[in-house]
């Protein structure tokens, strides 16, 4: 599927994009902007805020990175989304509907081979064959309807094989490519699943992406539970089995247990807790969680009571530290060893499992019990070992006031003044590290100083993209991209500065155009149009002064590594080379 263009330019003209990052960041109001600390660059957390949101045109841009970009894009960089995934979280914030058109994409093509083989697997289920599942699913006390809404299957082991089936529909690359089929030692496909209890894994969208399959007798060498490999539609770490069925009954849940396993959801869910998922057969990671606060604040984490399930609970504290919020709840559930989810709601019931959330732990006190038993706190070794133990967690949060709350807490615990330790861990770890060489743009200063101009002079007065001077840039130049944001100019003449961003792919030139926007000189269309002039024939006389500054360098063997990358581009660029230029492009390539 893809969006069309029209809508994109509608929802980004419709969202608020101080509110979108609001709900992630801490933002304060200064003069006509807002400000904030950008989560985009190394050691960004710890500096005072530098990214500045502008409503006005749905965008932002830190003075520190230089990243710049609208709303969607702040969302799939900050959320480790897709494209389409931003645009429906950020279309659910305001309550507009996408419209989607069918797309050839390879991924489109893995996804419908995904749908077929959960429609498939579900026919399975209700066939002959699939008695002995069903069978199992009663005595489990799943009903038909709750196997249909999450639309259990089963995998049959008998032919016509999975393979022989969808063949008919999909090309064998395609097939090898879906994770359904496994290859044996003389070079035959297999069906991954056969014999198995079917769990599809949806998306957000509702589209099958993966399974889950579940022996229903135990085999030698064969793990109970398997699940799909990594593929074009399935990234393990970011998804989460249950969420499409949780949002069908709640599209913004008021809280969501997260459990371990595929029948623990379904077990819940049979029993009147609608509201949970699972780690689909990983980890609980710290991209699935902050995937969930996307549509709640409330989280309870409910893992089974056996060590492993311990361990998963901690790991979820430090996953979660860098997430939280003032409005952000995440709380534990701790079930006796040998209870899951499932066993215990269908022992106790609904009402006993919802208690358990009432008398759940938070995570700041899980957090302060697990930092108490580090060692014995009323000795000094032992108050160091604590404060060892803490300082990396808390310095991970990246909200000030809660950070703020957790140093104040661990201070009085540990008898240790925590904001000096934090203050001093940083000071030493600049001391000690390395002066960095500065990052090195493709062009020199007076070079991206004219680009800068133009970018302006486009901003201010849109319609000076059909001037004729921009004819004077070189298409086979290092400064082609003029060309190309000249013509989506021309496209998109009366489009919102956020619009624009949308249609720059290259993340500099983004990046340079964020710089202009932020300009707060204004500049007459008179002015701007002998702006654009002498900025095009400023860069075209640098350019060529350049590569023969660059070329002198070479011959005193004075290139810097960054210089002969430069240099290789600017020749690399050209029509023709002369004989000398390709003797010198070999030479750079080798040395």
């Amino acid at each position: 599927m893809y969006i069309p263009e029209d809508f994109i330019e509608r929802l980004l003209n419709s969202v608020n994009i101080v509110e979108v990052i609001q709900k992630r960041r801490q933002v304060e109001r200064r003069g006509g902007a807002y400000m904030a600390k950008c989560p985009f660059h190394k050691g960004g957390e710890e500096n005072n805020a530098s990214m500045k949101i502008y409503e006005e045109t749905g965008t932002y841009h830190c003075f520190t990175c230089k990243e710049t970009g609208n709303a969607i894009s702040f969302l799939r960089k900050h959320d480790n989304l897709d494209f389409l995934e931003a645009v429906e979280l950020l279309a659910s914030y305001i309550g507009m509907e996408i419209p989607k058109q069918e797309s050839n994409s390879s991924v489109i093509k893995a996804t419908n081979i995904n749908n077929r083989a959960s429609e498939i697997f579900y026919k399975q289920l209700k066939e002959e064959s699939g008695k002995n599942t069903v069978s199992y699913l009663k005595d489990r006390g799943i009903s038909g309807e709750t196997a249909k809404f999450f639309n259990l299957g089963y995998s049959n082991a008998k032919a016509p094989s999975l393979n022989e089936v969808l063949s008919k529909e999909f090309n064998q690359e395609e097939l090898n490519e879906s994770g359904l089929f496994g290859k044996n030692d003389d070079g035959e496909f297999y069906d991954r699943f056969r014999d198995r209890l079917m769990f599809p894994i949806r998306n957000i969208k509702g589209d099958s992406i993966a399974f889950g399959g579940r022996l229903l007798v135990d085999k030698e060498n064969q793990a109970k539970y398997l699940n799909s490999p990594e593929t074009k539609t399935y990234k393990k770490k970011y998804e989460l089995y249950g969420l499409y069925e949780v949002r069908q009954i709640d599209k913004r849940p008021d809280s969501i247990f997260v459990v371990e396993g595929y029948m623990d959801v379904i077990g819940l869910f049979q029993h009147g807790v609608k509201n949970a998922v699972a780690s689909s057969g990983t980890a609980f990671t710290q991209e699935q969680l902050r995937k969930i606060l996307n549509y709640t604040n409330t989280i309870y984490i409910v893992f089974d009571g056996d060590e492993a399930g311990l361990k998963a609970s901690w790991r979820t504290v430090e996953n979660a530290m860098p997430l939280l919020r003032e409005d952000t709840r995440i709380s534990f559930i701790f079930l006796k060893e040998g209870d899951d989810p499932d066993s215990f709601i269908k022992e106790n019931g609904k009402e006993a499992f919802c208690n358990l959330a009432k008398d759940s732990k938070s995570l700041s006190n899980y957090f302060f019990e697990t930092l108490k038993q580090q060692d014995d706190l009323s000795s000094i070794e032992g108050r160091s070992i604590a404060a060892k133990f803490a300082i990396p967690l808390i310095k991970s949060i990246s909200n000030e006031t809660i950070k703020q709350a957790y140093i104040n807490e661990a201070s009085n615990v540990c008898d240790i003044d925590f904001a000096k330790l934090i203050q001093g861990d940083e000071s030493k770890k600049q001391i000690n590290s390395p002066k960095k060489e500065k990052p090195v743009v493709d062009t020199k200063s007076i070079m991206k100083k004219s680009v800068l101009g133009i970018f302006m002079a486009l901003i201010q007065h849109p319609k000076l993209a059909n001037s004729k001077l921009f004819n004077l840039v070189n298409p086979d130049s290092n400064f082609s991209f003029m060309l190309e944001i000249r013509d989506i100019y021309i496209k998109h003449p009366n489009s919102a500065a956020s619009i624009i961003l949308e249609k720059i792919h290259q993340e500099k030139i983004k990046n340079v155009f964020g710089e202009a926007l932020v300009s707060e000189i204004k500049i007459s269309e008179e002015d701007a149009l002998s702006m654009i002039e002498d900025c095009i024939a400023l860069i075209s006389q640098t350019y060529s002064e350049r590569e023969e500054i660059l070329k002198e360098k070479y011959n005193m063997k004075e290139l810097t590594s960054s210089e002969k990358r430069e240099l290789q581009q600017i020749i690399l660029k050209k029509d023709r080379m002369s004989q000398e230029e390709e003797a010198l492009i070999k030479n750079l390539s080798s040395g």
